[in-house]
């Protein structure tokens, strides 16, 4: 993803803000836990607790950037701006634009605006407009220094694969790396491989190619099989050559 197509991407409505009552939620929890004077909402102490439940949920996952409470499927920390999941955020934003696009280019909303253009009054829906307004957000996708594990919320280490914490695994790629190099270090030349080094011609010099880089335990044995079968196809030929 480019930087332009990031700029771009940063004027859309921002899909880890499905709801606003999720990012309500969270607010109310941090004010109560900082000891702020008290909204005045009739249903404060139900919206309390729901995001008291909300934040128990086992759905809930950390940021890697701020270490603050989200929910697995968030695109973007509402904490922060950091982008959990970047090639969700981009989805998510292409369908924003597809539904903006689709709400723009329908007929109500051109008569709406028609209208006002018009006579001056104003029929289009306030929570319309505020739900279709462009709203920048400003992302980024490198963390600002400490990282956070996603799954328990600790400090580690940025180049950890594996949280100390919790043994969650923060990179699969370099823990299916590690597994590789290890099978690849205890690996050992099989009967099989032998045997069709030995028979096939130019099958040792294949298998010699493939593993000589990632195996070469079992490289330099296939690769004496196939020297030697082309050793014995050289001293066969130059024999029946005599006869």
């Amino acid at each position: 993803m480019t930087n332009q197509n990031r700029n771009d991407d940063a004027e859309i409505i921002d899909v880890a803000y499905q709801t606003a009552t999720e990012h309500e939620l969270f607010s109310q929890v941090q004010t109560k836990s900082q000891s702020q004077p008290p909204i005045q909402d009739e249903n404060e102490e139900a919206l309390v607790e729901l995001a008291l439940e909300v934040m128990r949920d086992p759905e809930r996952c950390f940021c890697r950037n701020c270490g603050q409470a989200i929910y697995k499927n968030a695109s973007v920390c509402v904490h922060c701006h950091y982008v959990v999941n970047p090639l969700a955020l981009q989805q998510g934003q292409q369908l924003v634009r597809a539904r903006r696009e689709q709400y723009e280019s329908s007929k109500l909303t051109k008569f709406q605006r028609y209208v006002h253009n018009l006579t001056g009054i104003d029929l289009e829906p306030q929570a319309q407009k505020d739900r279709w307004a462009v709203r920048r957000q400003e992302y980024h996708y490198h963390t600002s220094g400490q990282v956070y594990c996603s799954n328990c919320g600790c400090i580690v280490d940025p180049e950890a694969a594996v949280c100390v914490n919790c043994n969650y695994v923060l990179n699969p790629l370099a823990i299916r790396k590690a597994e590789m190099a290890i099978n690849d270090k205890k690996a050992k030349v099989t009967r099989k491989e032998l045997i069709m080094s030995a028979l096939i011609p130019g099958q040792g010099f294949k298998l010699n190619k493939q593993y000589k880089a990632r195996r070469p335990q079992v490289a330099k044995p296939c690769l004496i099989a196939g020297i030697a079968n082309t050793a014995l196809l050289i001293a066969a030929g130059i024999i029946l050559g005599f006869l």
